[in-house]
């Protein structure tokens, strides 16, 4: 029923799907919801600093206004990244279930719709992915360029270890775009001026000795420890999910060559998205497993993908509605 509904380009899903964001939204807040701490990172700390009492490193149910703001950004994450891989041709046809699945997996765990860094980051590196998507034999490339690169920098103002994704500019540079040494110019110029301005600021307010450590001697784990990122109690989900990229990415190899060059080049950069997001997961001090979140934009654009692609209707709906219990489990069960 639900493949079949988002499977179409009418409006109609989008209420419904509006409709599923307010239904999980009430279930989090009543159930799971937490406010993350400020992170020493400028952006992050002025807004989560309006949500939370001082001191706490996580705080239940702090302000009925940030689950309202969690529930607009995801909200406008599933649409927004919907738009941006229709509009770029992405997959060889449109719907809305790119929205529909990027809201399933974006909550498949509580953890990853607290009020965290992290949303702020999905946000604006589906802004980038716009911009980045549309460097493609484009004659004004240098502002999308700046426009890509400034972004991708400013994430890193909500969690630092969203630098890393200078890498995925660095590629989508190479794989999109003959050399040139203006987009290399650009790109350096719009990764630096996010953080020459929050130094400047921080040094007016004689504060950048403070800023320094927190960020460049605290900010990357130095010793990157394995044995917290295994959660027994997602497995069936987070398998699951893992089952379904790679029936996408099967189906994907499949017909890579009856894409158009645009759209081959565009998901090679989603598939880049996957080992840098793992690698920020890495780096990261924090431990807690809303980090993993960074991971839904390109996981949710491939499994949309299969079930855009698939033939057989029933096999498909009962493959969504596994998906759906697995939330369903992390939830209400484990």
């Amino acid at each position: 029923m639900l493949i079949r509904l988002f499977r179409s380009t009418q409006i109609f899903p989008v209420a419904v799907l509006i409709l599923i964001s307010i239904a999980i939204s009430l279930i989090s807040w009543s159930l799971h919801y937490s406010v993350v701490a400020p992170n020493g990172m400028p952006l992050y700390d002025l807004i989560s600093g309006l949500f939370m009492k001082s001191g706490a490193t996580t705080v239940a149910k702090s302000s009925i206004f940030s689950a309202i703001l969690v529930f607009v950004l995801v909200t406008t994450q599933a649409l927004h990244l919907n738009f941006v891989l229709n509009k770029h041709e992405v997959f060889f046809k449109q719907s809305w279930l790119p929205s529909l699945i990027y809201l399933i997996i974006a909550s498949i765990i509580p953890q990853f719709i607290w009020f965290s860094p992290l949303l702020f980051v999905n946000t604006i590196l589906i802004f980038a992915l716009d911009n980045i998507f549309g460097l493609y034999k484009n004659t004004g490339a240098l502002a999308l360029a700046f426009d890509s690169a400034f972004l991708l920098s400013l994430s890193a103002l909500f969690y630092f270890p969203a630098i890393v994704f200078v890498f995925v500019y660095v590629i989508s540079i190479l794989i999109l775009r003959p050399f040139s040494w203006r987009d290399w110019l650009v790109g350096i110029m719009g990764f630096t001026l996010p953080f020459f301005f929050a130094f400047l600021y921080y040094f007016l307010t004689d504060k950048l000795n403070a800023f320094y450590d927190k960020v460049f001697v605290s900010g990357i784990n130095k010793t990157i420890a394995l044995q917290h990122l295994y959660t027994y109690q997602y497995t069936f989900s987070l398998f699951w999910i893992a089952v379904l990229f790679c029936l996408a990415l099967f189906r994907l190899q499949k017909n890579y060559f009856k894409n158009v060059t645009k759209s081959r080049l565009t998901q090679q950069i989603l598939l880049i998205l996957i080992p840098v997001g793992v690698i920020m997961v890495l780096v990261s001090r924090e431990e807690s497993l809303y980090r993993f979140s960074i991971l839904a934009v390109p996981f949710s654009a491939y499994v949309s993908y299969y079930f855009l692609s698939g033939k057989k209707m029933w096999l498909l709906e009962i493959m969504l509605l596994v998906l759906v219990g697995g939330w369903v489990y992390n939830y209400f069960i484990a």
